[in-house]
């Protein structure tokens, strides 16, 4: 009896503190918390430029570090290169008796000394990536609290929402680009910017050398904790790996400054990896209660099985997770849009899972403060043979139409307006091609014209 009343008393006890606000336990205040208000108050302080400068310094050993393991790995494979066509050559002439199995082994040593130089310079990496994380958050910490105690300037802490920040991308990406100005919405009309831009996507995430990186760190960085966020769509696979494709690139980038505000993007990744196991098994339940609850209406007694042959323990087209990072120039979110099959074939639609999952994105950006969206217009980060200008026309007017579609949805969600939206165009996009896209946007979107007197 005396367990029964234990039971109960736990049960009420737990009911009570989830349920009731006045007998919740005290919200704790993580670390990231702490450091988050902390370094929004300073880079909205005369303290911004010194913060600025440390990073830029930090960022600049880092890359001369990654510099010098590219400029070894360089040289190690044009060795590599020398050794095996002599060693091949001498095969087919018959000199110094070297064998197929003589070749083979000379295979097998080269890549093991390309492995032992990376494994060098990656253990180098983290290491230096670990010390500035340290030194920089210590310094952060110190250089607030004295600027809070001492009496030449009051300290004030920045609501997020005031750092009210328009972004844009850079213009000496890409010549090709065009901006626009536009209204969406039946009653309550909201002014949107798009911009058409030419480039390669992941130079949109690259700082310029010197000091001319500066005003784009600023932007990033007064931005960073703040309700004016700006997003990157990427198009990657289902496999989760940073070792291949555009992911293998950004995780270069990525490692070319030390990221001192999130865990690094492979981390990251293994949190995903985390995550799909329990997303797998919501998935799993879903579509079966969905199937008996078709079964139950219909009257049928079986279901054809190929309904089950989808596998959820992947990631499927149009799924996308996120990736946060501060060291990326004018870029906070990446979405990693999940495409296996390649989309630039003609049988992708509005109801494609590409396109459905493009949608999902929106809204996710729109609830979650991302005011400036990047989106890569073709589905494709490269140009192919199969691209030809009535394609690209008909993918373009496919994209255009679903994203304004989109954003009228989203504003009756509620959450953030997306203020600024970029359609990404491959690098080697032909310049015709680019015009006919500008004069397709405006007539989708209906520019907004200036007023004549």
């Amino acid at each position: 009896m005396s367990d029964d009343v234990e039971a109960l008393l736990k049960a009420w006890t737990t009911a009570f503190t989830e349920e009731v606000l006045d007998y919740a336990q005290p919200p704790e205040v993580r670390d990231e918390e702490v450091f988050a208000d902390v370094y929004h108050s300073l880079i909205h302080s005369p303290l911004s430029e010194t913060i600025l400068q440390l990073e830029a310094n930090y960022a600049c050993t880092v890359e001369t570090l990654c510099r010098e393991r590219d400029y070894k790995a360089g040289e190690m494979e044009a060795k590599h290169a020398r050794e095996m066509a002599d060693a091949v050559q001498n095969v087919q002439s018959g000199k110094k008796g070297l064998t197929e199995h003589d070749i083979n082994n000379l295979a097998t040593q080269h890549i093991d000394e390309r492995e032992l130089l990376l494994s060098k310079y990656e253990s180098e990496l983290a290491t230096l990536h670990q010390k500035q994380y340290s030194e920089f958050r210590q310094w952060v910490m110190c250089v607030h609290e004295e600027y809070k105690t001492s009496n030449q300037n009051s300290m004030s802490m920045f609501p997020r929402s005031q750092s009210s920040f328009s972004i844009s991308s850079q213009t000496e990406v890409s010549a090709l680009q065009e901006s626009f100005t536009i209204t969406l919405g039946a009653q309550m009309k909201q002014m949107h910017n798009l911009r058409l831009i030419a480039a390669n996507i992941l130079d949109l995430c690259k700082y310029p050398s010197g000091e001319e990186a500066l005003p784009q760190r600023l932007q990033t960085s007064m931005s960073l904790y703040s309700n004016n966020l700006c997003g990157l769509v990427i198009l990657s696979d289902s496999k989760l790996r940073t070792g291949s494709g555009i992911t293998r690139e950004l995780s270069d980038l990525c490692s070319r400054s030390t990221e001192f505000h999130f865990p690094s993007l492979q981390t990251q990744i293994d949190n995903v990896k985390s995550d799909i196991r329990r997303a797998w098994l919501w998935r799993t339940d879903f579509h079966q209660k969905r199937l008996d609850m078709e079964m139950k209406l219909s009257g049928e007694e079986s279901v054809d099985p190929a309904q089950f042959n989808k596998d959820y323990s992947k990631l499927q087209d149009g799924d996308f997770y996120l990736t946060r990072h501060s060291n990326l120039c004018e870029t906070h979110v990446v979405f990693h849009l999940v495409s296996d099959q390649p989309l630039d074939n003609g049988n992708v639609s509005s109801r494609h899972p590409v396109i459905i999952g493009l949608r999902n994105l929106v809204k996710t950006a729109c609830m979650n403060d991302i005011t400036t969206l990047t989106i890569p217009l073709l589905l494709s980060h490269r140009m192919t043979e199969r691209m030809t200008v009535a394609w690209c026309m008909k993918r373009a007017e496919l994209m255009f139409k679903c994203i304004k579609g989109f954003m009228m949805e989203m504003a009756g969600w509620g959450g953030t307006e997306i203020k600024t939206l970029q359609f990404l165009l491959p690098a080697d996009i032909h310049q015709d091609v680019f015009h006919k896209l500008t004069v397709l946007l405006s007539s989708i979107f209906r520019v907004s014209n200036p007023i004549r007197v």
